[in-house]
């Protein structure tokens, strides 16, 4: 299936706002987003029970929200190896250059978002500490 780019970056940014409310549904308190380093970009980070959370939001565009099993490519195939270094660098960098108390627990999180854009709805399964520091 061919996208665009710009049609690309839309998916892209309506998951973001999606994950965004789903995350402060769920208590999280959002700090940042699209933080950007010369590696790459950190979508969301965000805070919950005092630790800090840096999510990595992946999108896809779906037609039945209710059937997410079998899709050919499911929202976290996109996070490939080479994306996944540049993500821990950009984190490592944040940690560095932000007043984060030494030692502060962390985790990075994936976001699956699954959106149905002719009913402008989504759905949000965010996969917790999918790597341990």
């Amino acid at each position: 299936m061919h996208t665009n780019m710009a049609e690309h970056n839309e998916i892209g940014k309506i998951g973001e706002n999606i994950t965004k409310t789903f995350l402060m549904k769920h208590g999280f308190t959002i700090l940042g987003r699209n933080y950007r380093t010369k590696f790459g970009e950190i979508d969301i980070i965000a805070e919950k029970d005092n630790r800090l959370r840096f999510i990595e939001v992946k999108s896809v565009k779906v037609r039945d929200l209710n059937n997410l099993s079998n899709l050919a490519i499911q929202p976290e195939d996109n996070l490939t190896k080479d994306k996944w270094d540049k993500l821990s660098i950009s984190v490592e960098i944040y940690l560095r250059h932000t007043n984060v108390t030494h030692g502060t627990p962390w985790q990075m999180d994936l976001a699956c978002v699954y959106i149905n854009p002719e009913i402008r709805e989504g759905r949000v399964i965010l996969m917790e500490n999918i790597l341990k520091e």
